[in-house]
């Protein structure tokens, strides 16, 4: 027979035992502070055609290119960033008289029903302080955060340049 105090702790020990593994079981099903539900703008946003180029040998910048269809109410492509890259840049390329010119972007608003191209020669991510070069076939990660939809993580597989002249 188990003399009574050893009995309670060892009922106290079960006790919390079954407490923890409960709480371990249920904390799956029913989180401790229920996230708030998705922006419905964050549904409708799709990435597509992503890439970025590669980065010849002693230049640590790179551009990356996607496409980003809304199929909700209008949002903004506020910021992005890769651990790849001191920053990451919402660039557009426009003539000025005979001179391409490129200059940072404040924010990149993707229209209701609508759709933005980042693509050579036009509008592009500007990967700068690349803290590895971007080799053909690897994989770029990079998070886009909009204004509405919040944070999404995409992939830019690595491919050559187009040769446009620009990034």
């Amino acid at each position: 027979m188990v003399p009574a105090p050893r009995l309670s702790l060892m009922r106290a020990f079960f006790c919390a035992l079954l407490l923890s593994f409960a709480a371990a079981c249920g904390a799956s099903e029913q989180p401790a502070e229920q996230a708030p539900a998705a922006d419905e703008s964050a549904v409708r946003l799709q990435v597509q055609d992503m890439w970025a180029t590669v980065t010849p040998g002693g230049v640590d910048v790179s551009a990356g290119y996607l496409t980003i269809a809304n199929g909700g109410a209008e949002d903004r492509l506020v910021s992005a960033t890769s651990p790849r890259a001191a920053h990451v840049e919402v660039h557009e390329m426009m003539m000025d008289g005979a001179v391409m010119r490129m200059r940072p972007i404040e924010g990149l608003v993707i229209p209701a029903g609508g759709q933005v191209e980042l693509r050579p020669g036009a509008q592009h991510l500007m990967f700068t302080g690349v803290t590895q070069p971007f080799v053909e076939g690897e994989e770029i990660p990079v998070q886009l955060t909009f204004e509405h939809a919040g944070a999404m993580d995409i992939t830019l597989p690595v491919r050559p340049g187009t040769g446009s002249g620009g990034h």
